[in-house]
């Protein structure tokens, strides 16, 4: 059901959005994803436990409730890497600003490193933490 409810929030969005390619910009999937991982390896907090415990279906109740710890932190991460991202794209916005031509890479960063890190921490980390929550709970 997990995989069901995340191919059905990710094809809404994509008919919602229309032409995907004007939301692909490789510099945000960087800032956003680089710094959601490598604020959860700086926490230690145990990246391969939140991926094995969230398939598995034997996980001890220690480890789903360490799993979604994990998970909570990556939605705060992914959360604080969209803003960074944002001010990082209105640096490179504000320093084209002669350039008019030059300002859009600024701002396609400024507006897409918000809505991955939005989509990141609320279509995925939150309903992961959720549901190993709630396992955890009924172990």
């Amino acid at each position: 059901m997990r995989i069901i409810g995340l191919v059905i929030t990710l094809a809404m969005l994509a008919l919602a959005m229309g032409d995907l390619a004007v939301f692909i910009d490789t510099a945000s999937a960087l800032i956003v994803f680089g710094i959601t991982i490598g604020g959860l390896i700086f926490a230690k907090a145990g990246i391969l436990n939140m991926f094995s415990a969230s398939f598995a279906a034997d996980a001890s109740r220690e480890n789903l409730q360490a799993a979604a710890r994990g998970w909570a932190q990556a939605k705060i991460y992914a959360n604080a890497s969209g803003v960074i991202g944002t001010m990082t794209g209105f640096v490179i916005m504000l320093q084209n600003i002669d350039d008019m031509a030059a300002i859009g890479s600024g701002l396609a960063i400024a507006i897409l490193t918000i809505l991955y890190g939005l989509i990141l921490a609320y279509g995925i980390c939150l309903p992961m933490q959720m549901r190993l929550e709630d396992r955890a709970a009924q172990a």
